[in-house]
């Protein structure tokens, strides 16, 4: 499965290693997770503004793990830095500690998307060489050991801050209640917010504030493509569903195609804003705003299909509710005529 949200990918790498346990449903917060324009219109996946208090609250919901911010805002880097280095050293056994770094300070990792800083949770622990860190960082399916001290340079970027700690030994399976509960919270029919987002970007920068800037429309939503591989989290919504339901792959594969050709789609607006950065002709404007209409259309008829699935699953599961509450029923009253002859 495809990895799109480094925060998520790490609270859900402990539930992946624990048997009969299914991470997918936590992926449904992130199709539509927050993101940031600021006042500038800029598109950013990452801003002071943006927590992960969502997340942290349903991970507790579904999976009884509470995610503990020992990162502190108020306190300095150096005195945030001490008190990680105390968790580290007192670190019980099924205990993680996530941390935000500037991954584009470690050149020895790969960071496909090339961008500078680019804010990034991992886990960290120790090794048995004080010099060396082993870091997991299951959103880039890697893991190996670096330079303490190096790793240490990353989190002291001051562009970055942010980090939890959570046991494993609270991990309990979430229940139907709580998936659907999750789901509705998550699923928004009614809008596309990237999409209106990035059209509010184009406005801005074609008829708006920054319509005397219009070179500047590409720097502006450079950030795209990190954002746009959070539409990978509807396969895993998908996926989940289908196994459940036990349908057809083939079915399965044609959603995936049309979750790829939304991601894609981004690239496409993404190429078209630098276009018109570049020329200022107004055929690529054009263009885009009928791409981005493309997206709300694709994506809102994924959405309404993986509904459908959802109600399929609901259904079901209430079903065999009712079956196993009729049946307890019955092997109750067996016992009473038994006693009573």
């Amino acid at each position: 499965m495809i990895k799109v949200h480094c925060f998520v990918s790490c609270v859900c790498e402990v539930i992946k290693k624990n048997e009969g346990l299914d991470h997918r449903p936590f992926y449904f917060g992130v199709w539509d997770a927050d993101f940031d324009i600021t006042e500038d219109y800029v598109l950013s996946y990452h801003s002071e503004i943006i927590n992960h208090d969502f997340f942290c609250t349903w991970y507790e919901h579904l999976y009884g793990i509470k995610l503990n911010r020992w990162y502190q805002d108020e306190l300095s880097k150096e005195e945030n830095v001490e008190n990680m280095l105390k968790l580290m050293e007192d670190k019980p056994s099924g205990r993680h500690l996530m941390v935000m770094l500037d991954l584009s300070l470690l050149p020895e990792r790969e960071n496909k998307f090339h961008q500078r800083p680019f804010p990034h949770y991992v886990m960290l622990d120790t090794t048995s060489n004080p010099e060396e860190w082993m870091m997991f960082d299951p959103d880039f399916r890697w893991e190996g050991t670096l330079l303490k001290k190096k790793i240490l340079n990353a989190i002291m970027e001051p562009t970055v801050g942010g980090g939890y700690y959570f046991d494993e030994r609270e991990l309990v399976k979430p229940t139907d209640e709580t998936i659907e509960a999750y789901f509705n919270t998550c699923l928004k029919l009614d809008c596309n917010p990237m999409t209106e987002g990035i059209r509010s970007i184009v406005a801005a920068f074609t008829e708006g504030e920054r319509s005397n800037e219009l070179h500047e429309l590409g720097n502006s939503l450079k950030q795209i493509p990190v954002l746009a591989i959070r539409k990978y989290a509807y396969e895993h919504a998908f996926a989940y569903f289908f196994n459940e339901l036990e349908l057809d792959e083939e079915e399965f594969e044609m959603w995936c195609d049309e979750i790829e050709r939304l991601v894609k789609g981004y690239t496409t607006v993404q190429y078209r804003a630098m276009k018109l950065a570049m020329t200022r002709d107004e055929k690529h404007q054009e263009a885009i705003h009928m791409q981005l209409d493309h997206q709300d259309k694709r994506e809102t008829a994924i959405k309404h299909a993986l509904k459908q699935y959802f109600e399929k699953w609901s259904n079901r599961q209430n079903q065999v509710g009712q079956d196993n509450m009729n049946k307890k029923r019955l092997e109750e009253e067996g016992h009473q005529i038994l006693s009573l002859s």
